[in-house]
């Protein structure tokens, strides 16, 4: 038996198709999130101090680090040699105290540690207690804390700093300023120590004539003369080791009693001694020339001063006073 056929017009077909396969990409564009694209690039990472402690740790130092920074220290983001100094130390005991003054001075306290001392008259140990002032960077302590500290020296009467809290007095840990790490500690002379010898060396090549270093010296608000004194190492200045006597220990030359010697040779010497006249008049010819190449080295240094003062990179230090004072000298004795 057949069925009747549903009939459908045409046009109710073909708009349903079209409705279903057609998509408008340009409406998915605008509904997507835009994002700025600027130059392209990831936006910077924010600060993050762990990376940057982490940096400055494995950033070898040009000298050994003090043994006190490196006793408690665990991290490993130390380089291969400091690793190796870490390893030959050994942590001291541990240091336990009550701190009996805090707030009269900055970042100093003074703890009372619990010690124990000899009778000898009674042949006993009795209790007993020894005082030390203890380093608080960060002002975190109060009087009637239970703290525990380790040897570092901060200063010359100054041998411990704290190192953590074992029992608050009144206020919370939570609310006090954060006591530092062994590694933060490491990381902060680290960091002193890198910008210490970034200075040295920039005085030295600013003494050297360098513009670059003369400029990056004055970006931080140094003078590169600054420190220069007035006539040192010249005539005015006693020779090193004058006044002090001569022993055999310190190079004398001795001869024993009746030893026989040949002729021109000193005791316990291999050289001959030559003519007084002949000796007198080498050393004469060696301050010759040594004076010789003071004067040339000091007309060098005019010369470049000058370059530099007519580039805008001089200094008003006493350097630059001692050189003008020598040089006038100078000229003033050859007239």
């Amino acid at each position: 038996m057949s069925h009747r056929a549903i009939t459908l017009p045409i046009r109710s077909l073909s708009r349903q198709a079209s409705q279903q396969q057609w998509v408008c990409r340009r409406c998915i564009a605008t509904q997507a999130e835009v994002t700025p694209s600027g130059s392209g690039a990831a936006p910077p990472p924010p600060f993050d101090p762990i990376r940057k402690q982490q940096k400055i740790l494995a950033r070898p130092l040009a000298h050994a680090v003090p043994p006190q920074y490196l006793q408690h220290t665990t991290t490993d983001a130390l380089n291969p040699r400091e690793k190796a100094q870490r390893d030959h130390t050994e942590p001291h005991k541990e240091i336990v105290g009550v701190v009996v003054s805090a707030g009269k001075m900055d970042r100093t306290v003074k703890v009372r540690v619990p010690t124990r001392r000899w009778e000898p008259k009674i042949g006993k140990y009795y209790a007993s207690h020894s005082s030390h002032l203890v380093h608080d960077p960060n002002n975190s302590l109060a009087a009637g804390d239970v703290i525990r500290m380790h040897r570092l020296r901060a200063s010359k009467t100054v041998e411990h700093v704290v190192a953590s809290i074992i029992t608050p007095f009144g206020t919370p840990i939570e609310e006090r300023n954060p006591i530092p790490t062994p590694e933060d500690r490491l990381a902060d002379y680290k960091e002193k120590r890198f910008r210490k010898l970034l200075r040295r060396k920039l005085r030295v090549q600013a003494a050297a004539g360098d513009a670059t270093a003369i400029q990056r010296l004055k970006a931080m608000g140094l003078d590169p003369g600054d420190g220069a004194e007035e006539d040192v190492g010249g005539k005015g200045k006693a020779e090193r080791g004058a006044g002090r006597k001569r022993t055999p220990t310190k190079g004398a030359i001795l001869g024993e009693k009746g030893q026989k010697l040949p002729k021109g040779v000193l005791p316990g010497g291999k050289h001959e001694v030559g003519k007084i006249d002949a000796r007198a008049k080498k050393n004469k010819e060696s301050a010759m020339k040594l004076n010789e190449k003071a004067e040339e080295n000091l007309l060098q240094a005019r010369e470049k001063g000058e370059q530099l003062r007519q580039k805008g990179l001089g200094t008003d230090s006493a350097l630059e006073n001692v050189y003008a004072q020598r040089g006038t000298s100078k000229h003033g004795n050859e007239g």
